[in-house]
C-alpha cells in the first residue's frame, strides 16, 4: 500500500511538471516584482518559519507590492498602508471575495459564512442582517444589560478568589465568550462564567481550540489543487470530522430555538431567534435565509471572537 501511494505520488508530481511546462503562456500582463518562484512549489519555501518577517524582508527588496508564487496559486503581497488601501477601500468590490480553500469548504458549511461567502446577494444580505441586528447602535445598546452581567459575573469571580492567583486571560476570554453567546444564542457557551468546570463548555472550548490550530496549519491542497485528494498531511479529513462536531452543536441549539420561537411569541431575545423569524421574510437581494445559512453565519461570528 505504501509502495502504491509512493509511485501515484511520483505520477502526480510528473504530471504537474508537464502540466506546468505546457500551460506556461506566451503572453502574459504584466505582474509587480517578486522572487523567483520554484517549479511545483514556488515561492512557499521561502516563507519559512515566520512568514511575517520574511515578507518584511522581501518587501524591501520588492517593493510595497508584491507578486508571490505560493504552489500553483498567484498571491499579491500589499506591503504598505497606501497600498493595502487601494484593495480594501478604493478597489474593494474586486477584492472582496476570499480565495478557495479547506477551511471555507469543509468547516464553514462550503463558504456560506459571512466571511468566506463569494461577494453577491447572499454576502449582502449576511453582511446586512449582521449590521442591524448586532453590530448597529441599537444592537448594543439593547444588550447592554448581557455585557454589564457578564462582566459582574468576572468581578465575582476575581474577589472569591482572594489571594489565589488566577488565569486573568482566561477568565476575560471566557467574560467575552459568554456575553457573545447570549447576544446570539440566548446562552453561555463557556460555563457559569466563574472558570468551574462544565463538560460542555469544555468540548466545546475543545472544538474552538482545535479550529485554530488547523487554521493555522499549511495545506498544501489549497496551493496544489492537483494534490488536494490525496490530502497529504491529515488536515481535511480533521476539519470534515471537526464539522461534524460543530454542525451536531449548532443545530442542536438551533431546533432547541426553533421550538422556543414558536411557543413564545414574537419578543426575539437573542440573534438567533432573530434570524429565524427572518426566514419567513424574503429579502430583496438574496432571498430566504436557510438553516445552513444560520449555521454558518453564527459559527463564523463566534470564532471571529
Amino acid at each position: 500500500m505504501a509502495l502504491f501511494l509512493l509511485y501515484s505520488l511520483l505520477f502526480v508530481i510528473f504530471i504537474l511538471v508537464l502540466f506546468t511546462i505546457l500551460r506556461r503562456p506566451q503572453h502574459r500582463l504584466p505582474l509587480p516584482p517578486g522572487p523567483k518562484p520554484w517549479p511545483i512549489v514556488g515561492n512557499l519555501p521561502q516563507m519559512g518559519p515566520m512568514p511575517h518577517q520574511n515578507l518584511a524582508a522581501m518587501a524591501k527588496v520588492y517593493g510595497p507590492l508584491m507578486h508571490l508564487k505560493m504552489g500553483f496559486v498567484d498571491v499579491i503581497v500589499a506591503a504598505s498602508a497606501s497600498v493595502a488601501a487601494q484593495f480594501l477601500k478604493v478597489h474593494d468590490a474586486n477584492f472582496s471575495s476570499r480565495p478557495p480553500n479547506a477551511g471555507a469548504k469543509y468547516v464553514a458549511y462550503n463558504y456560506q459564512d459571512l466571511v468566506f461567502a463569494p461577494y453577491g446577494p447572499r454576502w449582502r444580505m449576511l453582511r446586512k442582517i449582521s449590521s442591524v441586528h448586532l453590530f448597529s447602535g441599537k444592537a448594543l445598546d439593547d444588550y447592554k444589560h448581557v455585557r454589564e452581567e457578564e462582566i459582574k459575573v468576572l468581578v465575582r469571580a476575581l474577589a472569591d478568589a482572594g489571594t489565589k492567583p488566577v488565569n486573568l486571560a482566561q477568565l476575560l476570554n471566557v467574560c467575552t465568550v459568554n456575553a457573545l453567546g447570549r447576544v446570539m444564542l440566548g446562552q453561555r457557551v463557556f460555563g457559569d462564567g466563574t472558570g468551574g468546570a462544565d463538560p460542555k463548555a469544555d468540548e466545546f472550548k475543545s472544538m474552538v481550540v482545535e479550529l485554530m490550530v488547523l487554521a493555522g496549519e499549511m495545506n498544501i491542497g489549497d496551493f496544489i489543487p492537483a494534490l488536494e485528494w490525496l490530502d497529504l498531511q491529515g488536515v481535511v479529513a480533521k476539519m470534515k470530522k471537526l464539522h461534524k462536531r460543530f454542525d451536531a452543536f449548532l443545530t442542536t441549539i438551533l431546533e432547541e430555538h426553533k421550538v422556543k420561537v414558536r411557543h413564545g411569541g414574537g419578543q426575539h431575545t437573542d440573534l438567533l431567534s432573530t434570524l429565524i423569524s427572518l426566514q419567513e421574510e424574503a429579502d430583496g437581494d438574496g432571498g430566504k435565509l436557510t438553516d445552513t445559512e444560520i449555521k454558518a453565519l453564527l459559527l463564523g461570528e463566534k470564532l471571529e471572537v
